[in-house]
């Protein structure tokens, strides 16, 4: 199953509310964590991984905290998950450090690479100010059969 790992999850989290609520300076781990119910010392874990990459900015000392390093618009999604988890991939043949045993005989290597490129292409067209609906836009999926562009966003709000 292709799915977000809590990690991620919680990175995304922690980037709405930053953005969300960005009247503020900064915001620590435990105040960010708190009112999702997640861990405050896993929190703080994934936001300095954010936070070495440039997504957020740490602020040190008695008012010190975390807040978004970039404008939302300017944060895209596949840059999160890298940030967290490392380089994105959605299987291990892919990965940069991933062996499989039948890579020589396999069959299927092609179209995953070209499923992988689709999935990075989409999460790294898919910006943190769109998902929290500052320009929010609709996904359409090319029916030209170009592998370049399989989806773009057309500039139809989502209701």
């Amino acid at each position: 199953m292709l799915k977000l790992s809590k990690k991620v999850d919680y990175g995304l989290i922690a980037l709405i509310h930053l953005a969300q609520n960005s009247e503020r300076c900064s915001w620590s781990a435990r105040e960010i964590a708190q009112p999702y119910n997640i861990p405050a010392q896993l929190m703080a874990k994934i936001l300095q991984k954010m936070a070495r990459s440039g997504i957020i900015k740490s602020h040190q000392g008695i008012h010190g905290g975390y807040a978004l390093g970039r404008q939302p618009d300017l944060i895209n999604v596949v840059e999160v998950i890298e940030s967290i988890e490392g380089p994105f991939s959605i299987t291990n043949c892919i990965s940069e450090t991933g062996y499989c045993v039948q890579f020589e005989k396999c069959t299927i290597k092609s179209p995953i690479h070209l499923l992988n490129d689709a999935v990075h292409l989409i999460l790294k067209q898919l910006t943190l100010a769109q998902m929290i609906g500052q320009g929010m836009m609709q996904p359409k999926y090319n029916s030209d059969n170009s592998s370049n562009n399989l989806v773009t966003f057309s500039s139809l709000p989502i209701a």
